[in-house]
C-alpha cells in the first residue's frame, strides 16, 4: 500500500487500514497539536480525501482530438503520450545525466520536459484553445528543447519531448511557413551536394565578409565557423581507390555515408571502411541514397523528411532482406532509421526491417566481436582517450559499445560523464540560442575537457559534438572511427 514515503493525496486514505485505529488516532492527535487549523499539507497522511477526489482527468474529461503528422499508436495516441507525464520533475535534475539540457542551463521551469508535456496537456484537455498549438507562446515553451531524446530514457515515464516538439513544429510551420534559415539548415544535404563540385570557390565564398554578414542577417551567430566542404568527396575516394580482392570477403555490409562524411569529413568514412574491411567484410555504398531527413525533422519539415525516409527504405530494405546490415558513423542518421522512420512510415514493413538491422559503427563491430566474427588484430597499447558520445546514441542505445570497443583496441578510455554538448545540429548556430548552447557545454563537458592532458585524444561520435568542442575549447577532436582505425595492428 504505502506507509512511509508517498503518503500523498493518492494513497493516504489507506493509512488507517495500514497502521490500525490506535496508531492512526495518535497520528491525527500529533497533527492537530502542531497544525490545529490543518494548514500544512492538508489531506496528506491523515484526514485524506476519497481516492475519487482530486483526479487529474475525472469522469467528465473529454480530450480534444489533435490531427497528427506522426504516428502515435505506440503510445495509444497523442493524448495518451501527453498524459504520460506524471509531474515527477526528474527533468529538473542538475549535474547528472543528459535530461534536460536547456533546464540545466536556464534553471527555468518552462524549459523542462514536464512543462512541455503540461502545455500540451492543457491543449488536449481544452484549457487552451485548439489554435494554441500554432501560437508564439507554445513556440517559446518548445524553443529550447534540443531534441536530445534523453527524456525518452531518463524520464521514469519515458515522456518523449523530442517527438512532441517535432509534432508541434509541423503544426506551427503549417501556419507560419519556414524561414530562409530553416530551409538552409533543413536542406543542408542538398546544399552541400550542389556546391561540392566547386568546393574551393564555395569555401572561399562562405568565409567572405559579405557571406557572414548575410548569414548573420538570417540569424546565424557570427562567431560560428561555417562547415567547410572537402576538396574531394568520400564517394569519389571510395569509387576510385584500389579495392581489396573480392574473394577475401565472405560477408557484405552497407556503409551509410551521411552528408557530413560525404561532403565535409571524408576522413571519418575512410576510417570506417578500413575498419569494416579489416573486420572481414565487403563494404557496399548505395550511391543513390538520400539524406536520412534528420536536418529536416529538426525544423519540423515532416513531409520532405517522410519522402526521404520512403526513398531510403525502398533502397536499403532489399539489401537487409538478403542479410546485409546497414552501418553508419553518424548516430543521428542511423538512429533516425531506428526511431523516427517508424513514426513517419508506420504501416511500412520495410521500415521496420531497416530499423532492426541498422547499427552505429562501434555497436556493429562489438556485435561481431561478441559472436567471434571480428577479425581485427588490435595494437597492444593505445593512447589516453576522453570519449564523449552523441546524445541520441547515449539516450537510445547507450555508450557501452563505444567504451568497450575502445578498451578492446588498447585505448585507456575515460567517459566524459557530461550532458549534452549544446550544439544539437543547427541549434547552436542560431543567434538566439548561442549563449544557451555555450552554457550547456560549460555545465560539465568543457570543464572536463580542459582538465585533460595535451596528449589525451578527445574522441566523439557525432559531428555536432565535434564542432562544439573545437569551437569552445580550441582542442582538436577525432571521430571514434578514426581512433579505432589507428589502433589496427
Amino acid at each position: 500500500m504505502s506507509g512511509e514515503h508517498g503518503d500523498g493525496l493518492q494513497r493516504s486514505y489507506l493509512n488507517e487500514r495500514l497502521f490500525g485505529k490506535e496508531l492512526y488516532a495518535a497520528m491525527k492527535e500529533l497533527k492537530t497539536a502542531f497544525d490545529p487549523e490543518g494548514m500544512f499539507n492538508p489531506g496528506k497522511v491523515v484526514d485524506a480525501p476519497s481516492p475519487e477526489k482530486n483526479l487529474r482527468l475525472g469522469e467528465s474529461y473529454r480530450p480534444e482530438k489533435v490531427q497528427t503528422y506522426l504516428d502515435w499508436s505506440e503510445d495509444h495516441g497523442f493524448t495518451q503520450a501527453v498524459e504520460m507525464c506524471s509531474g515527477q520533475g526528474v527533468c529538473r535534475k542538475l549535474g547528472e545525466g543528459i535530461m534536460c539540457p536547456s533546464y540545466m542551463a536556464t534553471k527555468n521551469e518552462m524549459d523542462t520536459t514536464r512543462a512541455r508535456a503540461n502545455v500540451l496537456r492543457a491543449l488536449v484537455s481544452g484549457k487552451l484553445p485548439k489554435d494554441a498549438i500554432t501560437n508564439e507562446e507554445m513556440y517559446e515553451v518548445f524553443d529550447l528543447c534540443l531534441s536530445c531524446k534523453a527524456c525518452k530514457s531518463e524520464c521514469p515515464s519515458s515522456v518523449d519531448a523530442a517527438k512532441m516538439k517535432l509534432e508541434f513544429l509541423a503544426h506551427y510551420h503549417a501556419k507560419h511557413g519556414f524561414s530562409i534559415r530553416d530551409r538552409l539548415f533543413g536542406y543542408v544535404h542538398e546544399m552541400s551536394q550542389f556546391t561540392s563540385p566547386v568546393a574551393s570557390i564555395s569555401n572561399y565564398a562562405i568565409n567572405s565578409k559579405l557571406s557572414k554578414l548575410f548569414l548573420s542577417k538570417l540569424g546565424v551567430h557570427p562567431e560560428r565557423e561555417p562547415l567547410l566542404l572537402s576538396k574531394d568527396t568520400f564517394t569519389n575516394w571510395f569509387n576510385n581507390r584500389t579495392k581489396p580482392p573480392k574473394n577475401t570477403k565472405t560477408n557484405r555490409v552497407i556503409y551509410f555515408h551521411d552528408t557530413w562524411v560525404t561532403f565535409h569529413h571524408p576522413e571519418v568514412g575512410k576510417a570506417a571502411v578500413e575498419l569494416l574491411e579489416e573486420a572481414g567484410l565487403e563494404v557496399i555504398l548505395v550511391s543513390n541514397r538520400v539524406c536520412c531527413g534528420r536536418p529536416m525533422l529538426s525544423k519540423g519539415m515532416i513531409e520532405p523528411a517522410r519522402e526521404r525516409a520512403l526513398k531510403n527504405v525502398s533502397l536499403l530494405a532489399p539489401y537487409v532482406r538478403e542479410g546485409i546490415a546497414v552501418v553508419g558513423t553518424e548516430p543521428s542518421c542511423i538512429l533516425t532509421f531506428r526511431d523516427e522512420y517508424l513514426d513517419l512510415l508506420p504501416q511500412n514493413e520495410d521500415a521496420g526491417i531497416l530499423s532492426k538491422n541498422s547499427y552505429v559503427l562501434d555497436e556493429f563491430l562489438l556485435k561481431l566481436h561478441k559472436s567471434g566474427e571480428l577479425q581485427i588484430n588490435w595494437k597492444q597499447d593505445g593512447p589516453e582517450v576522453f570519449y564523449h558520445g552523441h546524445c541520441h546514441q547515449r539516450s537510445l542505445i547507450g555508450n557501452e559499445s563505444a567504451l568497450e570497443l575502445l578498451s578492446l583496441s588498447g585505448c585507456k578510455v575515460t567517459e566524459s560523464g557530461a550532458g549534452c554538448c549544446g550544439m544539437a545540429g543547427s541549434f547552436g548556430y542560431e543567434s538566439e540560442h548561442y549563449e544557451v548552447s555555450q552554457a550547456i557545454a560549460e555545465d560539465r563537458l568543457l570543464p572536463a575537457i580542459r582538465k585533460t592532458s595535451s596528449d589525451t585524444v578527445i574522441a566523439v561520435s557525432g559531428v555536432s559534438c565535434r564542432h562544439q568542442i573545437e569551437h569552445f575549447s580550441e582542442k582538436k577532436t577525432k571521430h571514434i572511427a578514426q581512433v579505432l582505425a589507428e589502433q589496427i595492428g
